[in-house]
């Protein structure tokens, strides 16, 4: 399963079809709020609601996986009882890029693609799962550079 994630786009509606055009074949395309476009806009990315958001997005979204369970938030924290099998926790706002291992649950902030505030020029991700190895990517918008790369098994 391929995933292509992104937050905090906040109207630039158009990077948002570059990155599709440039990975057409992902199985889901996540971003993770304050899109502040509409649904239809940001088509195919499925979308929860950010703090700037003014559409009806879910809070929310959990996604089964070949190695568990994602749940996508917008804020970067969890409540104690929305933890329970999660294997990985995606969420925006800080606009900074991020992929750590919190006990078994892995978090990623995909960062921002048109508002970092991390010194890069944009960030996404892309995770890569499947039951013998998966990993995840976060590559900068502009120069296509990886900055970091992890297995998650």
């Amino acid at each position: 399963m391929k995933i292509l994630l992104v937050s905090d786009s906040h109207g630039d509606d158009l990077i948002l079809k570059e990155l599709k055009n440039e990975y057409p074949d992902m199985d889901h395309y996540l971003h993770a709020g304050d899109s502040q476009s509409s649904e239809y806009a940001i088509f195919p990315f499925d979308s929860i609601s950010g703090n700037c958001d003014c559409y009806p997005f879910d809070e929310r979204r959990k996604i089964y996986t070949p190695i568990g369970y994602l749940l996508m938030k917008h804020y970067p924290h969890l409540f104690s009882n929305e933890k329970e099998g999660i294997k990985i926790f995606v969420h925006g706002h800080t606009h900074k890029w991020k992929i750590s291992k919190e006990g078994e649950m892995y978090v990623i902030c995909p960062g921002s693609i048109s508002r970092p505030r991390d010194g890069t020029l944009g960030t996404y991700a892309i995770l890569d799962l499947n039951e013998k190895e998966s990993s995840v990517m976060i590559i900068e918008v502009e120069t296509k550079n990886i900055l970091k790369r992890m297995k998650l098994m």
